[in-house]
C-alpha cells in the first residue's frame, strides 16, 4: 500500500502492541463506540472487540455498537471488523455479520491477518469509490451531451437563419461593390480633374507672378530647386516635398495684391524701401497664404508661405515665432528664398561672398541648421573654378586644412566659420561635439 491504513480500535483494553507497532497501520484506540463517533474522523477500518457477557446477545451488542458509531454519516463508510473468541459458534458469527459487521477476526488478533483482510477491504473500497466517481462523471457527461444536443439544435436553427441573412447580405454586398466601383471610378476621375485644375491654376498664378511681380526671371524655379535640396537633406517624405515645391513656386503670390506703383517703386529703389514699403513687404506672404488657403489642395502650401517672414531670433512676422516654433518647411523656404536673393546682390562676390552672408544670417534671419545646409548647397551646386572644395570625412581631417563652409552641429550650434584653418585642438573639438550633437558626415575643405 502506498500509505498506512488508518485503523480505529474499540475495546475495553488497548490495541495489541504488535498492531500498533505495524507500520502498515496508524492506530487510534478508544474504549467505547460513542468515543469513536465523537472523533469525527473517518478511519479506513474499525476493529470492534466487545466483551460478550451473555450468550445469545453477541449480535445485539455488535448491532448496538454499530448504531452508536453512526457509519452512515460517511459517504463511503469504513470497514467494520469484529474480534470474537475462537470458541464462538458459526451461527453466532453469521448473526454478527448480519448485524452489519464486514469481517470476523478471531482473538487473539494477528496484525498479519488484519493487514490481509484490511488490504482486501481497502481495495474493494477503492474500487467502489472509483466506480462512484466514474458513475458521477458518466452522469455529468450525459448531462453535457443532452445540453450539447439541445444547444446544437438551437445552433442549427440559428445557422439556417444566418445562412438566409448571409445570402441576403451577399447580394447587397455585390450590389454595393458594383456601386463602390462606380463611385471609385467617378472619384478617380474627379481627382484627376481636380489635379488638372490645380496644376492649371498653379500655372496661372506662376505666370502672373512672373509677368507682374517677379524681378528676376525663374526665381520661383531656383527657390524650388534649393528648397527641394534642403527638404531631402532634412528627410522630408514625398508628400511634404510636393507641398514644399508648390509653396516655393507660389511664395510671391501675395505680391499680386500690391499696386503697380508700389512694385515699380520697389524696383526703382533697388531694395532701399521706406518703412511703409518694408511693412508691406513683410505682409505679402500672409496675404498670399490667405488667397491660397481658399483654394482646395493648396492649404499645406498656404501654411508654409504664411510663416515665410518669421525670423529664427523671433523678430519676424506675423507672429514673432522663434526657431523651433517655426514650421520646418517655412524655415526651408525662407532659406531657399534668401540664398537666391544673395546670388543677385551686386555686393556678393561669388560663392565665398554667399557663404559669408549666410553666416551673418544664421541664428538671426535663418535657422542655423538651414544656414549650414545652404552652405553645402553653395559648395556642391554653385562652386566655380576660382572656388573649389572637396568633401572629407571627420576621420580624414588634418591640421592645416581650411574650411570651405561654416560648420554647424545638428542642433544648430556653430563650431567654426568658413575659411577657418583647422588645428589639432579644433579637430578634437569637432570630433567631441559629433559624439553628442552630430555634425554632417562630410566636411567641405578648400582645395
Amino acid at each position: 500500500m502506498d500509505s498506512p491504513l488508518s485503523l480505529l480500535y474499540i475495546g475495553e483494553s488497548d490495541a495489541p502492541e504488535d498492531l500498533v507497532a505495524d507500520s502498515a497501520f496508524q492506530v487510534r484506540s478508544v474504549g467505547t463506540p460513542d468515543e469513536g463517533a465523537q472523533l469525527g474522523q473517518r478511519p479506513d477500518i474499525i476493529i470492534m472487540v466487545p466483551n460478550f457477557h451473555s450468550d445469545g446477545m453477541e449480535a445485539d451488542t455488535v448491532r448496538q455498537w454499530i448504531c452508536e458509531l453512526k457509519p452512515e454519516r460517511f459517504v463511503f463508510p469504513p470497514g467494520i471488523f469484529c474480534g470474537v473468541p475462537a470458541s464462538l459458534s458459526r451461527k453466532t458469527r453469521l448473526e454478527i455479520l448480519s448485524a452489519g459487521c464486514d469481517r470476523i477476526l478471531e482473538l487473539p488478533l494477528l496484525s498479519f491477518e488484519i493487514a490481509i483482510k484490511a488490504g482486501q477491504y481497502a481495495s474493494k473500497h477503492a474500487l467502489a469509490q472509483q466506480q462512484h466517481a466514474d458513475s458521477r462523471a458518466l452522469e455529468k457527461s450525459f448531462a453535457y451531451l443532452d445540453r450539447f444536443k439541445s444547444e446544437l439544435k438551437a445552433v442549427k436553427t440559428e445557422l439556417v437563419d444566418e445562412k438566409t441573412s448571409l445570402n441576403t447580405a451577399l447580394k447587397q454586398i455585390q450590389e454595393m461593390t458594383g456601386e463602390r466601383s462606380r463611385i471609385k471610378q467617378a472619384l478617380n476621375e474627379a481627382k484627376k480633374k481636380l489635379g488638372e485644375n490645380m496644376a492649371g491654376f498653379s500655372r496661372i498664378l506662376v505666370s502672373l507672378i512672373r509677368s507682374r511681380v517677379e524681378q528676376n526671371r525663374c526665381h520661383g524655379e531656383r527657390v524650388a530647386d534649393i528648397a527641394t535640396f534642403l527638404g531631402r537633406e532634412m528627410g522630408l517624405d514625398e508628400n511634404r516635398l510636393e507641398d514644399l515645391l508648390k509653396a516655393a513656386m507660389l511664395h510671391e503670390v501675395g505680391l499680386l495684391f500690391m499696386s503697380e506703383a508700389f512694385l515699380s517703386d520697389k524696383e526703382q529703389q533697388d531694395g532701399q524701401l521706406s518703412a511703409y514699403d518694408s511693412s508691406m513687404m513683410l505682409q505679402y506672404p500672409v496675404k498670399g497664404a490667405k488667397l491660397l488657403d481658399n483654394c482646395p489642395g493648396f492649404e499645406p502650401a498656404a501654411r508654409i508661405i504664411r510663416s515665410l517672414n518669421e525670423w529664427s531670433d523671433g523678430t519676424g512676422y506675423p507672429e514673432g515665432l522663434k526657431r523651433r516654433h517655426i514650421p520646418l518647411e517655412s524655415k526651408i523656404l525662407a532659406g531657399a528664398d534668401e540664398l537666391d536673393a544673395l546670388r543677385d546682390r551686386p555686393d556678393i562676390d561669388g560663392p565665398e561672398g554667399m557663404l559669408s552672408a549666410l553666416e551673418d544670417l544664421a541664428g538671426a534671419r535663418l535657422d542655423p541648421v538651414i544656414a549650414g545646409l545652404l552652405g553645402k548647397y553653395v559648395v556642391t551646386r554653385l562652386s566655380s573654378d576660382s572656388f573649389k572644395v572637396r568633401g572629407v570625412g571627420l576621420a580624414q581631417l588634418e591640421p592645416g586644412m581650411r574650411l570651405g563652409t561654416a560648420l554647424f552641429t545638428a542642433t544648430g550650434t556653430k563650431l567654426f566659420s568658413a575659411n577657418t584653418e583647422l588645428t589639432r585642438e579644433a579637430i578634437n573639438k569637432i570630433v567631441q561635439y559629433s559624439r553628442e550633437y552630430p555634425v554632417d558626415e562630410i566636411v567641405y575643405i578648400k582645395v
